[in-house]
């Protein structure tokens, strides 16, 4: 069961459990309450550790010392006839004189080396200020408050953020401070205070130019003047217009005027349009913007194929080729067209007739026939290399008709069947390689016969 306090208590309640934590920092809590609860009553040794207690042995004997400080000023039969109504903890007490009540404070907290001192004086507190002009700076006290009047150097510039030191000077002048810096321009740089007393520093130092830029310097008065070395090229001309440099072409129809010939020339630049006299095609010379290749690329889309017995290369003059471009291999009679994904050149349509020539084609695909035309031997692309092509089984015999001879095959062979008639007094014998035919009855057809077979 749980127990009961009959009658409750004021503090706990019914239940006898505390109000703060049992460790350390309950009892610390409760005695800084309790020097809060005794100050209401009045007092005159208001004692409290701006600094706090830590919640161990140490804040417990701190917190009790200063609640013992507090309770020793209690003045136990003090009333408050005015009805002050002072806040407990508030550190304010009253003393009764005669028929009044005197508020009094003991907590007025002045930091050591402020120049303020607190001095009891009757039933008040005098504050002391030890405040003493130095070097052009006076403290007068009105009875109210204090001026403080006057400049020095150090303390204007400390005020401005500015401390006189090398190249720089602070002098006194009024309620202000002047500040003057000793800056001297070097080489073709000048430093001069205009009317409104501002500096300015002007002019270009020579040495930050890069050496062999073309570029150079010269004072003219006040002023730099900056020389700039452009060199022309062919078709192209600088001008300056006093602001900047220009650079243009001379073509009378600048970059859009096409070179027509069989060769682009020398001195060409983005833009330039070359018609190919041999090719009969545009090119233009592409650079910069990203162009990672520079090189002259067809203008438009070729419409008709390229005839050629290799197919274009795409280096020096001879343009790349795009995708769908069409190639006529002289080599083979085919048709290709070139894939930019693959890198490659496709027949349009399976070869029927075999490349004859003494090279082998450039671009060959499985199964592509060449018939090598110094052996006159017909070889096939096996896709890495070139093989012989090698026949299987014996050829037909050429037949001659009514010969009495005829083919029949058997398996990989042909049989040749022979049909001979003996006539009168002649003999026809096989030996198994070939037919013999002996006696004096030869017939003329017989021997005709024999010269067929032969």
């Amino acid at each position: 069961m749980t127990e009961l306090n009959t009658p409750a208590c004021p503090t706990h309640g019914s239940l006898p459990r505390a109000l703060h934590t049992e460790n350390f920092e309950g009892i610390v809590t409760v005695v800084s309450d309790l020097i809060e609860t005794v100050s209401g009553v009045g007092t005159s040794s208001y004692s409290r550790c701006p600094y706090g207690y830590p919640s161990n042995f140490e804040g417990v004997v701190r917190v009790l010392e200063d609640l013992n400080t507090t309770l020793s000023g209690i003045n136990i039969g003090s009333v408050d006839p005015i009805g002050s109504g002072l806040v407990a903890g508030s550190g304010i007490f009253v003393s009764v004189s005669g028929g009044y009540g005197i508020i009094q404070s003991q907590i007025t907290q002045v930091f050591p080396g402020s120049g303020v001192t607190p001095v009891p004086s009757g039933e008040g507190t005098r504050f002391d200020i030890n405040v003493l002009g130095v070097q052009g700076v006076s403290v007068v006290y009105s009875g109210s408050f204090i001026t403080v009047s006057g400049t020095k150097d150090q303390a204007v510039a400390v005020v401005s953020g500015l401390i006189g030191g090398e190249g720089i000077t602070v002098q006194a002048s009024g309620n202000t401070a002047v500040i003057s810096t000793d800056l001297v321009g070097q080489g073709s740089v000048n430093f001069a205070y205009n009317g409104a007393g501002v500096g300015v520093i002007s002019g270009q130092a020579q040495q930050l130019l890069l050496g062999g830029s073309g570029t150079s310097v010269r004072s003219s008065g006040d002023f730099q003047i900056i020389d700039a070395g452009v060199l022309a090229s062919s078709n192209t001309t600088v001008g300056y217009s006093g602001h900047f440099v220009s650079i243009a072409s001379t073509a009378t129809a600048g970059l859009a005027l096409a070179t027509v010939s069989g060769e682009p020339g020398d001195n060409y630049v983005a833009g330039a349009l070359w018609f190919d006299t041999d090719q009969g095609r545009l090119f233009v010379y592409a650079s910069g913007n990203n162009v990672t290749q520079p090189d002259w690329y067809l203008a438009n889309t070729d419409s008709l194929a390229i005839v050629s017995e290799v197919p274009p290369s795409g280096t020096g003059l001879n343009a790349p080729p795009l995708k769908g471009t069409l190639w006529f291999n002289t080599l083979m009679g085919s048709l290709f067209i070139y894939d930019t994904s693959t890198s490659g050149w496709y027949e349009s349509a399976a070869a029927r007739t075999p490349v004859y020539g003494s090279t082998a084609p450039v671009v060959a695909v499985e199964g592509t026939l060449w018939t090598e035309s110094p052996s006159n031997l017909i070889r096939v692309w096996d896709g890495a290399m070139w093989s012989n092509v090698i026949a299987s089984g014996n050829p037909p015999l050429p037949i001659i008709a009514g010969s009495g001879v005829s083919v029949s095959s058997s398996g990989a062979y042909q049989v040749v069947n022979i049909g001979v008639l003996a006539g009168s007094g002649t003999n026809v014998l096989y030996s198994g390689s070939f037919v013999t035919v002996e006696g004096s009855g030869l017939e003329e057809n017989t021997i005709g016969l024999i010269m067929a077979l032969s």
